[in-house]
């Protein structure tokens, strides 16, 4: 195994991390930022993780992605990401990018005649899908799929800040020059300008450093900053209202959400922190 990997195997220590407290009268919130896709070897998770679940009567996570497997939401994708009768994917993307893509394609045995007929932003998910090997990293082993799991478990009470069509809308509503960007993301097969490798990013995160993981994933969207705009502000702030609701329940709420919505300017533990609230990285 080499150096890199063994990087990307270690389990998560017990120290700072991406895990908040605030206290709210005689009540906590955590905040954790999660890791959606992740490996055996990255658990158990540090014992602050499983005492805040402990302690927590609610449970709040980002979506319910569960929802991703129904009828009524493959239909929803299925509307909104392939083009009318008589249109194709070449009027939306240059010249450029479809020379990337007809060698993309071809690569990878995906039919042209099919692959013209899907816009860019379902493309470009389709393809990453196909490229990416998930056979160490995986949803199910995500922190939120294993606290969404503990809790129907053990009964908790659990709730979203979004449904799966609102993470469908996110990019399926993009201009067509933003979701030319990330289809263009998906045909590189080497990093593309302000992007890290996963390792790096999994490193970030076991050691609590939002404010660097967020400035990278910025830094990679400064050119089209629609996209940030739309996957990390926009959400922040509209959950932002959901959770200072939560936090009137008078009871300890444990809130669960992708760890790039944490930290820089727009991040929610400092949309929080200029609201008032104490917040405490642990």
């Amino acid at each position: 195994m080499g150096e890199e990997e063994a990087v990307v195997t270690t389990a998560v220590k017990d120290s700072k991390c991406f895990f908040w407290t605030i206290k709210i009268g005689n009540n906590t919130a955590f905040l954790v930022g999660s890791m959606h896709l992740m490996q055996e070897d990255m658990h158990p998770l540090p014992d602050k993780f499983e005492n805040a679940f402990s302690v927590s009567t609610v449970i709040v996570f980002e979506a319910n992605m569960e929802e991703a497997n129904t009828y009524e939401l493959r239909q929803y994708v299925q509307s909104l990401g392939f083009y009318p009768p008589g249109e194709t994917i070449w009027r939306d993307i240059s010249q450029d990018t479809r020379e990337k893509l007809l060698e993309k394609l071809s690569e990878m045995q995906f039919p042209v005649k099919m692959a013209e007929k899907i816009r860019p932003w379902l493309l470009s998910n389709m393809l990453e899908d196909k490229a990416e090997d998930y056979s160490e990293f995986r949803h199910t082993l995500g922190l939120d799929a294993c606290f969404l799991k503990k809790a129907r478990h053990e009964g908790k009470k659990f709730m979203f800040l979004e449904s799966a069509r609102d993470q469908v809308d996110c990019t399926a509503k993009m201009p067509a020059s933003q979701q030319e960007f990330l289809l263009e993301d998906a045909l590189r097969d080497e990093l593309s300008e302000g992007e890290i490798p996963l390792n790096e990013v999994i490193e970030l995160w076991k050691n609590g450093e939002a404010d660097t993981l967020e400035f990278h994933y910025r830094d990679h969207h400064r050119k089209q900053m629609g996209i940030y705009q739309d996957i990390i502000i926009n959400r922040n702030r509209r959950w932002l209202k959901k959770i200072e609701e939560l936090f009137q329940l008078g009871e300890n709420v444990m809130i669960i959400v992708g760890g790039g919505h944490m930290g820089g300017p727009d991040g929610l533990v400092r949309l929080l922190a200029n609201k008032g609230y104490q917040i405490v990285q642990e």
